[in-house]
């Protein structure tokens, strides 16, 4: 009888996830040990009390600018005469990204620069350096990493019951996932994998923590503004099946925020959650490329 190949992509993965756990219950145990030891306390993150007028424009301005973006890049990029759908490619995909990334940034910084009376202010109170952030956001992600995984299951679980019930439908993962896992052309890719680890977490910690969850902060306590922030990034991505597990997502961003004081250490640990979830759609899409 013939011995089936080694899956290595798929033992690789596993490695992975159990350096991650034991890692993780090890800060755990150093945590209740010494409960200082990972985050010094500080006062939290200032709220941001603009009202809700002036955070009303500032989202729909957001708003406005992307879908403006958008129409203007597909008509350029189409054309005005086609009506079929697209298939998403990657070259597709990164103006995608560039047209969402880049209007929602760029109204926060034009509401900072013209109207610093009203959208002006730090975003941290405690300024570190970039290497201090990285040294605390990575214990951080590899403790709280497994919490993800965990409301993924249970999510994973609700979703099968719902089908099963016939509640729900099947539906297919984030396309940007899918295209990930079908590999193509290098440069994109590569563009796609630095918006990913680069540029996304800069931006939606800036919009989601240092904005809207700075806000929500000045308009109630401080786990709803955190719950509530957290839905609203999940909404972003648009995808029931990762909804649960981005909700949790951005709950512990907000949190790792508030208890850090610093908006470097939620980048950090922002990037270091999309590197990781790239890592293993990458090693996962060897194994299925490997001839069983």
């Amino acid at each position: 009888m013939e011995t089936p190949p080694l899956d290595v992509p798929i033992i690789l993965a596993s490695l992975l996830m159990l350096g991650v756990l034991v890692s993780s219950a090890y800060l755990w145990i150093r945590q209740v040990q010494k409960p200082q030891d990972l985050l010094q306390p500080v006062d939290g993150v200032a709220a941001w009390p603009i009202g809700w007028v002036n955070f009303g424009v500032l989202i729909c301005a957001m708003i406005i600018a992307v879908f403006v973006a958008q129409q203007i890049g597909f008509l350029l990029l189409i054309g005005p005469n086609h009506d079929t759908p697209l298939d998403l490619t990657p070259w597709l995909a990164v103006a995608s990204v560039v047209m969402l990334q880049g209007p929602m940034i760029g109204i926060f910084w034009l509401a900072r620069r013209f109207y610093p009376g009203h959208f002006s202010g730090s975003l941290s109170s405690r300024q570190h350096t970039f290497s201090k952030s990285f040294k605390v956001a990575l214990p951080l992600f590899i403790m709280l990493l497994p919490l993800v995984w965990l409301s993924s299951m249970l999510w994973s679980g609700v979703l099968s019951i719902l089908r099963a019930l016939g509640l729900v439908e099947a539906f297919e993962p984030q396309p940007l996932i899918t295209l990930f896992q079908a590999g193509g052309e290098l440069l994109p890719i590569l563009l796609l994998v630095a918006m990913a680890v680069i540029v996304a977490p800069i931006v939606e910690e800036i919009i989601f923590r240092g904005c809207i969850y700075r806000f929500l902060k000045s308009q109630m306590t401080l786990l709803p503004a955190q719950m509530l922030s957290g839905a609203f990034f999940a909404l972003l991505h648009g995808n029931l099946m990762s909804f649960l597990p981005l909700v949790v997502v951005g709950i512990l961003l907000a949190r790792v925020y508030e208890k850090s004081g610093s908006i470097g250490v939620a980048i950090w640990f922002h990037a270091f959650f999309n590197a990781f979830s790239l890592s293993m759609l990458f090693i996962t899409g060897m194994s299925d490329a490997i001839p069983k």
